[in-house]
């Protein structure tokens, strides 16, 4: 009897030791002071460093607002979790803070108050139970260097949010890394890869150092147009060989055709530039329809697998200058004092929109906006187009909803007719004269 008593002692030590184990492979950051705030679901994953036989190190860096935090020790829940040993624990920058294991729901659940909004480092130690926040610096420049690259070096263009860098051009079969100034100097940082022998396409994780000794990424297919998105702060490169897309298209509730992907209306792919697009239509706010002033762009008339949306949510047009590809649901916002014609050109290989609005009674850029130049009307199977006050047509192109070119008509005079036994729909007619443009919806019966 006591054998087996002392046996099952044992055996339930070791099922508590085994329930209050903690992992030391993964650590996340939640709370008011995150970008995704008290969301388990969204907790942001910090980075493992290092890990030894004391030690389990993980780092997060980005942008905290003013508020509380503290850390979970699995993905999407509450518990496991670390916590501050006092409540509301004021964060001291530079200093090391204690962590409070806790495998369940307790009394403690004490958090790290965070006094100003900024850009910093979290850094965790799960063995030692420790954590410290510094400030984090991002380089405003970064250079692509190295063998593969043409000419040897090259600059990369910021994109938002700060410290985050693209490169867009070709890479030859070579190695190469990325640096924080245009020449190799005592202060200057690298970017290298974690591991060894790593080809740049995909998504790898890298390290700062400034040992400029260390290997970086190998290039094993060369092409001239690689697209390469560095994110400083995640330690996070993301490459691959670019393909152009096919089309755009425009949904929203400001849309005429609503939240509807398969009613989405293309944009027009510029026959010089494929990267480039144009979107020339009315946007305002629809009551009709959820979310009546925002829209996003997608790639397909389907919500996946592509689609296009602003960095912050409600940019405003015409102010936002950058397209985010994926990611959060973010929407763009058409101001309310500003409705009405738009003319939206996106770039997809630099992830650049410009937006135009068109009041009525104003030109831009040489694009005399003249409501009502020109008619479109069904007719036999086709579209009859009559411009208006003698003006001729230099230019007619008729698309399909798709955003495929039916037909085009150069010269095409001031009555003319496009296309022959359409199919009943809805068509995209295009209409140049001049300095005059258009674009209308015209439905085939």
């Amino acid at each position: 009897m006591t054998m087996k008593r002392t046996f099952f002692f044992l055996a339930a030590a070791c099922l508590c030791c085994s329930a209050m184990a903690q992992d030391y492979t993964q650590a996340y950051i939640m709370g008011g002071a995150t970008p995704n705030g008290w969301d388990a679901g969204k907790s942001l994953p910090m980075k493992l460093v290092s890990s030894g036989e004391g030690s389990a190190l993980f780092s997060w860096t980005g942008e905290l607002t003013a508020g509380d935090f503290k850390l979970s020790n699995r993905a999407g829940d509450w518990y496991p979790c670390f916590n501050a040993p006092t409540e509301n624990e004021p964060v001291v920058l530079g200093q090391e803070h204690r962590l409070v294991y806790h495998e369940t729901a307790g009394d403690a659940d004490y958090k790290f108050m965070l006094q100003e909004e900024g850009l910093y480092t979290v850094t965790a130690d799960l063995k030692r139970l420790t954590l410290s926040v510094v400030r984090a610096e991002m380089p405003d420049e970064l250079w692509i260097t190295g063998s593969s690259v043409p000419g040897g070096s090259a600059k990369l263009s910021n994109l938002p949010p700060e410290g985050s860098f693209m490169y867009v051009g070709e890479l030859q079969l070579g190695e190469l890394k990325f640096m924080t100034s245009a020449m190799a100097g005592d202060g200057t940082e690298y970017l290298v890869p974690v591991a060894e022998y790593v080809d740049i396409t995909g998504t790898t994780d890298c390290m700062a150092t400034t040992d400029v000794s260390l290997p970086g990424w190998e290039v094993w297919v060369a092409d001239p147009v690689y697209k390469i998105k560095v994110d400083f702060s995640a330690k996070r490169v993301e490459a691959g060989v670019y393909q152009s897309r096919d089309m755009l298209y425009m949904v929203g509730g400001a849309v005429e055709t609503g939240w509807s992907a398969n009613l989405a209306l293309p944009f027009v792919r510029d026959e010089q530039n494929p990267d480039l697009f144009v979107f020339d239509g009315e946007l305002k706010v629809r009551p009709q329809y959820e979310e009546p002033d925002r829209f996003k762009i997608l790639g397909q008339l389907d919500w996946d697998p592509y689609s296009l949306h602003p960095y912050e949510m409600d940019e405003l047009l015409p102010e936002s200058g950058y397209v985010r590809v994926g990611g959060d649901d973010t929407k763009w916002k058409v101001d309310e004092g500003k409705q009405g014609r738009y003319v939206i050109t996106v770039n997809t290989l630099y992830e650049t929109i410009e937006a135009r609005y068109v009041p009525e009674d104003t030109s831009v850029e040489g694009v005399e906006a003249v409501p009502g130049w020109f008619v479109a009307l069904s007719c036999e199977g086709g579209v009859r187009v009559r411009t208006n006050e003698g003006r001729a047509a230099d230019v007619a192109q008729l698309f399909g909803m798709d955003g495929r070119l039916l037909q085009s008509a150069y010269g095409a005079g001031t009555d003319f007719v496009l296309g022959e036994q359409l199919p009943a729909g809805v068509y995209i007619l295009k209409v140049g004269s001049g300095k005059l443009h258009g674009v209308q919806r015209v439905l085939v019966k």
